[in-house]
């Protein structure tokens, strides 16, 4: 897919995907810094869907400060959304080139706060240490995401109170996406089969169907 400038994330963010988007994001870089690139995304963020917490908040800043150094005045990053794009992954979706963020028809995108992982037995400075951290995490994905769509951060904190989930054209209204994608060959089935229809119907030597008269 390289070939064809296109880096795909497809699993949750944990470091080893991290990394690898990376890499890809500069290689193409280094590549050609006049040609677009298509991030493809396919991922529950930096949890299993389930909800269970997989990767930190930073994976998903990590690929978005990327993003912004691969893109410049002439080269676009171009976001598509083929499956579910879900918390930190719905953030890369929306930070995409404005005009050229995209969903397939049957796509699932979904914003939600950053989750605090599992403390443990630890003393009480470090659980106030993750907690100032997870604060700055979530403020850091309030400010990106009020860059990327224009609404303001106390808007965005109160909506994310609960697990916003999108569908795409609830995406495009919250200006996460800018277009759909429409599955390319349903029309084409769709004439192929009342061609068949037709057929079917002039053997046996019927009219034409009710809606055709």
């Amino acid at each position: 897919m390289l070939d064809a400038r296109i880096v795909y994330l497809g699993m949750p963010l944990v470091p080893a995907v991290t990394e690898l988007v990376l890499a890809e994001l500069m290689y193409l870089q280094y590549q050609d810094p006049n040609k677009p690139i298509y991030l493809y995304i396919n991922s529950s963020g930096t949890n299993k869907t389930d909800g269970q917490i997989v990767g930190l908040e930073t994976e998903g800043t990590a690929i978005y400060d990327a993003m912004c150094f691969v893109r410049n005045e002439v080269s676009d990053v171009y976001t598509v959304c083929v499956g579910m794009a879900l918390g930190q992954a719905c953030m890369l979706l929306a930070a995409g080139t404005r005009g050229k963020r995209y969903m397939l028809e049957h796509a699932t995108a979904m914003l939600h706060q950053p989750r605090v992982p599992p403390t443990g037995p630890r003393q009480a400075i470090d659980i106030s240490l993750k907690w100032r951290e997870v604060l700055a995490q979530k403020n850091n994905m309030l400010r990106i995401l009020s860059l990327h769509t224009g609404h303001s951060v106390s808007k965005l904190d109160k909506d994310l109170r609960v697990p916003l989930y999108m569908q795409p054209k609830d995406a495009i209204a919250y200006a996460i996406a800018d277009g759909i994608i429409p599955s390319r060959g349903k029309e084409a089935r769709a004439r192929r089969a009342a061609q068949r229809g037709d057929r079917r119907r002039k053997r046996e030597g019927l009219g034409p169907p009710p809606e055709a008269l």
